[in-house]
Protein backbone atom coordinates (compact mmCIF):
# COMPACT_ATOMS: atom_id res chain seq x y z
CA UNK A 1 0.00 0.00 0.00
CA UNK A 2 1.47 3.49 -0.88
CA UNK A 3 -0.44 6.42 0.86
CA UNK A 4 1.50 8.90 -0.69
CA UNK A 5 0.04 7.60 -4.63
CA UNK A 6 -3.46 9.19 -5.34
CA UNK A 7 -5.93 7.63 -4.00
CA UNK A 8 -8.08 5.16 -5.36
CA UNK A 9 -11.46 6.09 -4.07
CA UNK A 10 -12.08 9.36 -2.62
CA UNK A 11 -14.93 10.94 -1.24
CA UNK A 12 -14.92 14.57 -0.03
CA UNK A 13 -18.16 15.53 1.98
CA UNK A 14 -20.75 13.44 0.45
CA UNK A 15 -23.83 13.30 1.30
CA UNK A 16 -26.74 11.29 0.79
CA UNK A 17 -30.69 12.45 1.39
CA UNK A 18 -33.32 10.52 0.32
CA UNK A 19 -37.12 12.46 0.59
CA UNK A 20 -37.70 15.72 0.68
CA UNK A 21 -38.75 18.04 3.10
CA UNK A 22 -40.27 17.10 6.79
CA UNK A 23 -39.84 13.51 5.37
CA UNK A 24 -35.98 13.76 4.41
CA UNK A 25 -33.58 11.02 5.54
CA UNK A 26 -30.08 12.13 5.94
CA UNK A 27 -28.47 8.90 5.56
CA UNK A 28 -24.69 10.20 4.83
CA UNK A 29 -23.78 14.00 6.05
CA UNK A 30 -20.29 15.25 4.98
CA UNK A 31 -18.34 11.52 4.66
CA UNK A 32 -14.97 12.28 3.84
CA UNK A 33 -12.68 9.34 3.06
CA UNK A 34 -9.70 8.14 0.87
CA UNK A 35 -8.98 4.06 -0.20
CA UNK A 36 -5.42 3.75 -1.52
CA UNK A 37 -4.65 0.82 -3.61
CA UNK A 38 -3.56 -2.93 -1.62
CA UNK A 39 -5.90 -1.26 1.40
CA UNK A 40 -7.98 -3.26 3.65
CA UNK A 41 -10.51 -0.80 4.99
CA UNK A 42 -13.90 -1.98 7.21
CA UNK A 43 -16.56 0.00 7.01
CA UNK A 44 -18.25 -0.58 10.66
CA UNK A 45 -21.75 0.87 12.45
CA UNK A 46 -24.67 -0.17 13.62
CA UNK A 47 -28.10 -0.86 11.79
CA UNK A 48 -29.15 2.17 9.97
CA UNK A 49 -26.46 4.00 10.50
CA UNK A 50 -25.60 4.89 6.78
CA UNK A 51 -22.71 2.23 5.84
CA UNK A 52 -24.40 0.28 3.32
CA UNK A 53 -25.57 4.09 1.42
CA UNK A 54 -21.61 4.70 1.84
CA UNK A 55 -20.94 1.52 -0.02
CA UNK A 56 -23.40 1.47 -2.76
CA UNK A 57 -21.80 4.83 -3.90
CA UNK A 58 -18.79 4.05 -3.53
CA UNK A 59 -19.87 0.63 -5.95
CA UNK A 60 -21.54 3.49 -8.12
CA UNK A 61 -24.97 1.85 -7.69
CA UNK A 62 -25.90 5.00 -5.90
CA UNK A 63 -24.97 8.88 -6.77
CA UNK A 64 -24.47 11.17 -3.68
CA UNK A 65 -27.23 14.43 -3.21
CA UNK A 66 -23.56 16.65 -2.13
CA UNK A 67 -20.00 16.19 -2.24
CA UNK A 68 -17.61 14.70 -4.33
CA UNK A 69 -16.62 11.02 -4.92
CA UNK A 70 -13.46 10.65 -7.37
CA UNK A 71 -13.04 6.82 -8.33
CA UNK A 72 -9.32 6.33 -9.43
CA UNK A 73 -9.15 10.46 -10.34
CA UNK A 74 -12.20 10.70 -12.09
CA UNK A 75 -15.39 12.76 -10.59
CA UNK A 76 -18.02 9.79 -11.08
CA UNK A 77 -20.86 12.25 -10.52
CA UNK A 78 -20.54 13.79 -14.00
CA UNK A 79 -20.15 10.20 -15.66
CA UNK A 80 -23.22 9.29 -17.92
CA UNK A 81 -24.88 5.78 -16.50
CA UNK A 82 -23.26 4.04 -19.62
CA UNK A 83 -19.33 4.84 -17.80
CA UNK A 84 -20.89 4.22 -14.91
CA UNK A 85 -21.97 0.56 -15.86
CA UNK A 86 -18.62 0.29 -17.76
CA UNK A 87 -16.22 0.91 -14.55
CA UNK A 88 -18.47 -1.60 -12.21
CA UNK A 89 -18.47 -4.32 -14.73
CA UNK A 90 -14.19 -3.99 -15.36
CA UNK A 91 -12.88 -2.02 -12.47
CA UNK A 92 -15.68 -2.95 -9.03
CA UNK A 93 -16.25 -6.36 -7.32
CA UNK A 94 -19.55 -6.24 -5.12
CA UNK A 95 -20.73 -8.76 -3.16
CA UNK A 96 -23.08 -8.89 -1.13
CA UNK A 97 -24.90 -10.66 2.04
CA UNK A 98 -27.63 -12.68 -0.29
CA UNK A 99 -25.43 -14.58 -2.17
CA UNK A 100 -28.22 -13.99 -5.38
CA UNK A 101 -27.18 -17.01 -7.48
CA UNK A 102 -29.28 -18.63 -10.13
CA UNK A 103 -30.64 -22.46 -8.74
CA UNK A 104 -30.95 -23.66 -11.93
CA UNK A 105 -27.46 -22.24 -13.17
CA UNK A 106 -24.29 -24.45 -12.63
CA UNK A 107 -21.88 -22.59 -10.38
CA UNK A 108 -19.40 -21.71 -13.41
CA UNK A 109 -22.50 -20.17 -15.17
CA UNK A 110 -23.50 -18.16 -12.31
CA UNK A 111 -19.48 -16.57 -12.02
CA UNK A 112 -19.29 -16.29 -15.60
CA UNK A 113 -22.94 -14.31 -16.14
CA UNK A 114 -21.38 -12.01 -13.68
CA UNK A 115 -19.03 -10.75 -17.56
CA UNK A 116 -22.34 -10.22 -19.42
CA UNK A 117 -21.75 -6.57 -19.49
CA UNK A 118 -17.66 -6.75 -20.11
CA UNK A 119 -18.51 -7.53 -24.16
CA UNK A 120 -16.28 -10.58 -23.86
CA UNK A 121 -16.73 -13.86 -26.07
CA UNK A 122 -17.95 -16.97 -23.89
CA UNK A 123 -15.64 -19.55 -23.85
CA UNK A 124 -12.98 -16.41 -21.85
CA UNK A 125 -15.61 -15.50 -19.68
CA UNK A 126 -15.86 -19.54 -18.80
CA UNK A 127 -12.20 -19.11 -18.47
CA UNK A 128 -12.14 -16.35 -16.19
CA UNK A 129 -15.08 -18.27 -13.86
CA UNK A 130 -13.02 -21.34 -13.66
CA UNK A 131 -9.71 -19.07 -13.02
CA UNK A 132 -11.93 -17.07 -10.32
CA UNK A 133 -13.12 -20.78 -8.91
CA UNK A 134 -9.75 -22.32 -8.69
CA UNK A 135 -8.67 -19.07 -6.48
CA UNK A 136 -11.52 -19.52 -3.96
CA UNK A 137 -11.06 -23.36 -3.52
CA UNK A 138 -14.22 -24.42 -5.31
CA UNK A 139 -12.88 -25.83 -8.91
CA UNK A 140 -14.07 -28.93 -7.78
CA UNK A 141 -17.54 -27.70 -7.57
CA UNK A 142 -17.49 -26.03 -10.95
CA UNK A 143 -20.36 -28.11 -12.49
CA UNK A 144 -22.35 -28.06 -9.28
CA UNK A 145 -26.15 -26.31 -8.74
CA UNK A 146 -25.89 -23.91 -5.97
CA UNK A 147 -28.81 -25.32 -4.33
CA UNK A 148 -25.80 -28.57 -3.82
CA UNK A 149 -23.90 -26.06 -2.16
CA UNK A 150 -23.18 -25.40 1.64
CA UNK A 151 -23.94 -21.09 2.88
CA UNK A 152 -19.91 -20.61 2.78
CA UNK A 153 -19.48 -22.49 -0.76
CA UNK A 154 -22.27 -20.13 -1.66
CA UNK A 155 -20.44 -17.42 -0.36
CA UNK A 156 -17.62 -18.73 -1.70
CA UNK A 157 -18.78 -18.45 -5.52
CA UNK A 158 -21.02 -14.90 -5.14
CA UNK A 159 -16.97 -13.99 -4.27
CA UNK A 160 -15.52 -15.58 -7.21
CA UNK A 161 -18.36 -14.19 -9.23
CA UNK A 162 -17.44 -10.78 -8.00
CA UNK A 163 -13.11 -11.13 -8.82
CA UNK A 164 -13.46 -13.11 -12.46
CA UNK A 165 -13.50 -9.92 -14.27
CA UNK A 166 -10.16 -8.70 -12.31
CA UNK A 167 -11.42 -5.69 -10.86
CA UNK A 168 -9.39 -3.09 -8.65
CA UNK A 169 -11.19 -3.58 -5.65
CA UNK A 170 -13.95 -5.66 -4.29
CA UNK A 171 -16.33 -4.32 -1.86
CA UNK A 172 -18.27 -6.86 -0.03
CA UNK A 173 -21.72 -5.63 2.42
CA UNK A 174 -22.06 -7.93 4.83
CA UNK A 175 -20.26 -10.74 3.52
CA UNK A 176 -20.41 -13.11 6.77
CA UNK A 177 -24.07 -11.84 7.66
CA UNK A 178 -25.28 -15.47 7.31
CA UNK A 179 -22.60 -17.90 7.99
CA UNK A 180 -21.62 -19.04 10.99
CA UNK A 181 -18.90 -18.04 12.68
CA UNK A 182 -16.44 -21.09 11.71
CA UNK A 183 -17.48 -20.54 7.85
CA UNK A 184 -17.04 -16.82 8.32
CA UNK A 185 -13.57 -17.24 9.30
CA UNK A 186 -12.67 -18.87 6.31
CA UNK A 187 -14.31 -16.19 4.34
CA UNK A 188 -11.99 -13.66 6.06
CA UNK A 189 -8.81 -15.75 5.24
CA UNK A 190 -9.98 -16.21 1.26
CA UNK A 191 -10.24 -11.90 1.50
CA UNK A 192 -6.58 -11.71 3.18
CA UNK A 193 -5.60 -13.69 0.23
CA UNK A 194 -7.17 -12.07 -2.06
CA UNK A 195 -5.60 -8.63 -0.85
CA UNK A 196 -2.17 -10.39 -0.79
CA UNK A 197 -2.17 -10.71 -4.15
CA UNK A 198 -3.10 -6.92 -4.83
CA UNK A 199 -6.97 -6.19 -4.38
CA UNK A 200 -7.93 -3.70 -3.14
CA UNK A 201 -10.75 -4.95 0.01
CA UNK A 202 -13.59 -2.53 1.66
CA UNK A 203 -15.89 -5.06 4.15
CA UNK A 204 -19.19 -2.80 5.61
CA UNK A 205 -20.25 -4.97 8.46
CA UNK A 206 -21.85 -4.74 12.26
CA UNK A 207 -20.09 -7.61 13.30
CA UNK A 208 -16.90 -6.37 15.54
CA UNK A 209 -15.20 -9.94 14.53
CA UNK A 210 -15.39 -9.32 10.66
CA UNK A 211 -14.00 -5.44 10.78
CA UNK A 212 -11.24 -5.71 13.27
CA UNK A 213 -9.03 -8.29 10.81
CA UNK A 214 -8.76 -5.13 8.52
CA UNK A 215 -5.96 -2.58 8.45
CA UNK A 216 -7.95 0.51 9.02
CA UNK A 217 -11.62 0.75 10.06
CA UNK A 218 -13.59 3.27 9.74
CA UNK A 219 -17.20 3.77 11.95
CA UNK A 220 -20.33 5.55 10.34
CA UNK A 221 -22.70 6.82 12.94
CA UNK A 222 -25.17 9.01 12.27
CA UNK A 223 -24.11 9.45 8.26
CA UNK A 224 -20.76 10.64 9.37
CA UNK A 225 -17.97 8.36 9.14
CA UNK A 226 -14.91 8.73 11.86
CA UNK A 227 -11.68 6.91 11.27
CA UNK A 228 -10.52 4.50 14.24
CA UNK A 229 -7.06 4.98 15.44
CA UNK A 230 -4.53 2.06 14.79
CA UNK A 231 -3.01 2.90 17.93
CA UNK A 232 -6.17 2.70 19.83
CA UNK A 233 -8.77 0.57 18.32
CA UNK A 234 -12.25 -0.14 20.26
CA UNK A 235 -15.19 -2.41 19.47
CA UNK A 236 -18.08 0.25 17.97
CA UNK A 237 -20.92 -0.13 20.33
CA UNK A 238 -23.67 -2.19 19.13
CA UNK A 239 -27.33 -0.53 19.62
Amino acid sequence: MNNSAAPLMELERVGRVFGDGEAAVHALTDATLRVHRGDYVSIMGPSGSGKSTLLNIMALLDRQTSGTYRFDGVDAQSLPEGRRTGLRAHRIGFVFQAFHLLAHRSVTENVAMSMLYNRMPRSSRRTLALEALERVGLSHRADFLPTKLSGGERQRVAIARAIAPHPTVLLCDEPTGNLDQVTGRSILDLFEELRASGLTVVVVTHDPRVGLQADRILEVEDGRVEMLPQSNRRVPSER
